[in-house]
């Protein structure tokens, strides 16, 4: 008799701790949309800089100056949205339990953003230099633009290396996908504002 009047209460108790655990996520969710809502703020502030930089400098680029060649940087751009799609495919994958997929397009992710990365470095570098003359606006605020968002990449990058490694371990089997949602989410941010940035550099 006593043992029967115990399961209610383990009952109650697996119910309580759900709740929890869904509670625990739900806070999560809000706090990384909060992160994200609220440091775009810093691109779109980036953005408008240079549209008032642009609108009030007689001509731009200035003259001298080579407008930017949007070839590779277009490539990249491609290639970080393919990225964002293959993250969101990932995530699906393992909570499916399907790790070899998730992997695959995990490894497809870092590997795409380590191009985006490597492109925004190499633009960065060939930049037409102003060393030996006046400083150049133009020059200053792409500079600024794309390493600011090149960095963003990079430190959301080693988060997705320790993602894998640990998913790479079985981690992440059957348990909380928080990690991986996390990730996702970060890597989204980080395809939106380039596109912002990309908008304003290369197109506008």
């Amino acid at each position: 008799m006593q043992r029967s009047n115990e399961f209610p209460f383990e009952f109650d108790r697996e119910r309580q701790q759900q709740r929890q655990a869904e509670i625990a996520l739900k806070n999560k969710r809000m706090g990384i949309n909060l992160f994200q809502i609220s440091w775009i703020m810093a691109f779109v502030c980036l953005s408008v800089v240079n549209l008032v930089m642009r609108g009030n400098a007689p001509s731009w680029p200035p003259p001298g100056t080579p407008p930017l060649d949007p070839v590779l940087p277009t490539i990249a751009t491609l290639g970080l949205i393919a990225s964002m799609v293959l993250a969101r495919r990932a995530f699906l994958a393992i909570q499916t339990d399907k790790l070899s997929a998730f992997l695959v397009q995990w490894r497809a992710v870092l590997g795409l953003g380590a191009l985006f990365v490597a492109v925004m470095i190499y633009e960065w570098i060939t930049l037409t230099p102003t060393l030996d003359g006046p400083p150049n606006q133009f020059n200053t605020i792409f500079r600024l633009m794309t390493a600011f968002h090149s960095l963003h990449a990079i430190a959301i990058g080693v988060y997705l290396i320790w993602v894998l490694r640990r998913a790479a371990q079985g981690v992440y089997r059957h348990a909380d996908f928080w990690d991986i949602e996390a990730g996702s989410k970060l890597w989204y941010f980080v395809v939106i504002a380039w596109l912002l940035f990309y908008a304003v550099l290369y197109i506008i």
